[in-house]
């Protein structure tokens, strides 16, 4: 993919050469970095408002309470775990990538996949729960998609907001499609 990007930008500066227009390329990537550091920076502090939220529902024990309210879902999905904490955590990471913050989600998605990967006797073949956490973390329905309505805003869109149905539609037939994949493999022994 480097290679790619680099072929992109080679291409680009010799057209310009031929054009007479280097100034250009220069004002162009000045401009592109200014741009870049701020929409980093905005992101950064929604990422930073989401994690810090999260993080107060952790010590606060509302996720332990979120987690034994969702427990029998997460028990259908996962049956073979019995680790209240481990659920705790794949709760917190599901959570926030409903909420679209898909950073906050990954450390906590880590956590669970360690857990994990410490109940399978740290094995060469991934257990089925880890295999299922995957496919819902990576389909990850989203209700509220906060980076992507940040993007949009910070883009200029008019309305911003509108992406709120489709993404949760798109998003609930993904993971819905992913969940069945997996029982399907499980349930053929694959």
């Amino acid at each position: 993919m480097s290679k790619i990007w680099v072929g992109m930008i080679i291409l680009g500066i010799i057209f310009a050469a031929f054009k007479g227009e280097l100034g250009a390329v220069n004002d162009v990537v000045m401009e592109s970095s200014e741009q870049a550091i701020m929409f980093v920076l905005g992101l950064s502090g929604i990422m930073a408002v989401w994690s810090g939220l999260l993080k107060i529902a952790e010590e606060s024990g509302l996720i332990t309470v979120i987690a034994d309210k969702a427990k029998p879902v997460v028990i259908r999905l996962f049956p073979k775990e019995k680790d209240n904490e481990t659920i705790s955590i794949m709760c917190m990471s599901i959570a926030a990538n409903m909420f679209g913050v898909g950073n906050t989600a990954t450390v906590f998605g880590l956590q669970a996949m360690k857990r994990l990967d410490k109940e399978n006797g740290y094995g060469d073949t991934a257990s089925e729960t880890m295999c299922m956490f995957l496919a819902v973390t990576m389909s990850s329905i989203q209700i509220i998609p906060v980076t992507v309505l940040k993007v949009r805003n910070e883009t200029g869109s008019a309305a911003p907001e509108d992406i709120i149905l489709p993404t949760l539609i798109a998003t609930c037939i993904s993971t819905l499609t992913a969940i069945a994949v997996c029982k399907w493999f499980e349930a053929s022994g694959k």
